[in-house]
């Protein structure tokens, strides 16, 4: 089955539904349990995710990072971790066999009771442990490139899927960051913007995102009673979500260029003049 990038999560669930073999109420704790894989992967840009007839894996080279398998020998829940790894209630640990050699072998985490989920879900160092053993897994010969084959398996590369996630999920925050700054009184907005610092914090995914200041959108638009900024004409329409004039806040000089993220830096534009400020 072929991944859609943008929407991975659904995918998941679908995939479970259809092969009714866990709980329908587990199927979220099934996708949480990758999310966690996909943010503690050392090499996103290595490996590789997806769903065939009868598991879902993410793998690096020729193994396993993580895993669920309905059936066979191989039925349950597979993570990789280090050798000294937490002890989990109804989690066998078992050896590595490509790392066993080895001083810093690695061991697999496994359970064939798909309820045992909630147990990785609840603990903070199994996913410490992951994320290391996700790095030392690169020094060992069984995770050498097997792009061409992973390709073959319909499989997604994770740096793909997990970055157009991350910065859906920047965006949807920073909206509902600005709508609740919209919601408080002026005065308390104008406290948070003096004490907020001017330069934002940057945020690394595949390219560079800034953190931008909600409380300075909402004081924008809230100067500019619903009327563009710069062609003095009002907003073309306003929003469905909650019936706000559509305006753009633009910042005159761009933060990518040393711009402040602060109210005197930024004007509300209607869309054909933010336009017209990136490209005229």
């Amino acid at each position: 089955m072929y991944v859609d990038a943008q929407d991975w999560q659904t995918n998941v669930q679908k995939w479970l539904i259809n092969r009714r073999t866990i709980n329908n109420d587990l199927s979220d704790d099934m996708v949480r349990f990758f999310q966690e894989a996909f943010e503690n992967t050392k090499y996103p840009n290595k490996s590789w995710f997806g769903l065939h007839k009868s598991g879902i894996s993410l793998v690096i080279g020729g193994i396993y990072l993580a895993a669920i398998h309905l059936a066979g020998d191989d039925q349950g829940i597979w993570l990789l971790v280090e050798k000294d790894h937490p002890q989990l209630t109804d989690i066998e640990f078992l050896p590595v066999k490509s790392t066993r050699r080895s001083e810093q072998f690695l061991v697999w985490a496994h359970s064939p009771k798909f309820l045992s989920v909630k147990s990785f879900l609840s603990s903070q160092d199994i996913w410490k442990s992951y994320s290391a053993a996700s790095g030392k897994i690169q020094s060992f010969p069984i995770a050498k490139d097997r792009d061409s084959v992973q390709q073959i398996r319909n499989k997604r590369k994770l740096s793909d899927i997990y970055t157009i996630n991350r910065i859906a999920q920047i965006e949807k925050d920073f909206s509902d960051a600005v709508v609740n700054s919209m919601r408080i009184s002026t005065e308390e907005r104008r406290k948070r913007l003096s004490d907020a610092p001017i330069i934002p914090k940057r945020i690394e995914v595949k390219t560079i995102v800034f953190e931008r200041n909600p409380d300075v959108v909402a004081e924008v638009l809230l100067r500019a009673k619903g009327f563009c900024e710069s062609c003095d004409n009002p907003a073309p329409f306003l929003r469905r979500s909650d019936n706000t004039p559509y305006l753009e806040v633009h910042h005159k000089k761009p933060l990518a260029l040393g711009g402040g993220d602060a109210v005197d830096n930024a004007i509300a534009l209607c869309p054909n003049c933010h336009r017209k400020a990136h490209h005229a």
